[in-house]
């Protein structure tokens, strides 16, 4: 437990490096989630920010979207992101154009996770993640909790503690939606925001990814910063050898 003093230092710290990032200090990717231009609110978009995320762990995030837009832009392989498409397609042809760009690098695990989740949306949103969205009435915690809870089984990994988060943090970036309560969406601790939170003080080297969360959570509670907007500020500070120093 830190002290109010550790905690209002640790704070400071985060907020100059917010500022610093904004001000164009830490380099950043010239393209990271890299996509067609698509209409913000489409349901076209919405699939393209959805899919694509379902698969986009224990890999390179850049190469993974690189994949995406390539898959996208062919017009032979494009149906993938539409779940009404592929549930007349045949499974080995599915798997092929999958794999045909590195979208899918495990053949079995990542095409089951998104023929399962397009699935999902098929029969139970009507092959529209809005439509999903719109059942939560724009509450991102109501649309993470329903997801790591009442629909667990139908959403594997996205489901899960990081990808749930990171889902409505791409969502808000790049579509129309305007989420209620987006304070809810917890920092994503991946391998660059545990490091970032190690190099801060903010988490111990050892510390799980729910713990780094929860520390986030705790840190920036009634500080004007939601946790999700720390993000690409760690991921990029990390990727920059953590310079500058702060």
């Amino acid at each position: 437990m830190k002290s109010s003093t550790q905690k209002a230092e640790l704070l400071t710290r985060v907020k100059t490096l917010v500022d610093l990032f904004n001000a164009g200090k830490i380099p950043t990717l010239a393209q990271h989630e890299v996509h067609p231009e698509l209409e913000r609110s489409s349901r076209e978009n919405y699939l393209y920010f959805t899919l694509p995320v379902c698969i986009n762990f224990q890999r390179s995030s850049p190469a993974m979207w690189q994949a995406a837009f390539k898959t996208y832009t062919d017009e032979s392989t494009r149906y993938v992101f539409f779940p009404e498409l592929l549930e007349k397609a045949e499974p080995d042809q599915v798997r092929a154009d999958l794999l045909k760009y590195k979208l899918a690098l495990q053949p079995n695990k990542h095409v089951f996770i998104w023929t399962t989740i397009a699935g999902s949306l098929f029969r139970h949103f009507n092959s529209d993640p809005r439509t999903m969205i719109d059942r939560t009435d724009y509450d991102a915690g109501k649309l993470i909790q329903l997801l790591q809870m009442t629909y667990r089984q139908y959403f594997p990994y996205l489901s899960g503690p990081k990808l749930s988060n990171y889902w409505p943090f791409i969502l808000s970036l790049y579509t129309d939606v305007q989420f209620k309560n987006s304070h809810e969406i917890s920092i994503i601790p991946d391998t660059h925001v545990l490091q970032s939170s190690a190099k801060l003080g903010i988490a111990s080297k050892t510390a799980s990814p729910k713990e780094v969360e929860v520390a986030w959570k705790l840190l920036l509670k009634d500080s004007g910063i939601n946790p999700v907007q720390v993000h690409p500020v760690l991921w990029n500070w990390s990727r920059n050898n953590f310079q500058p120093n702060v």
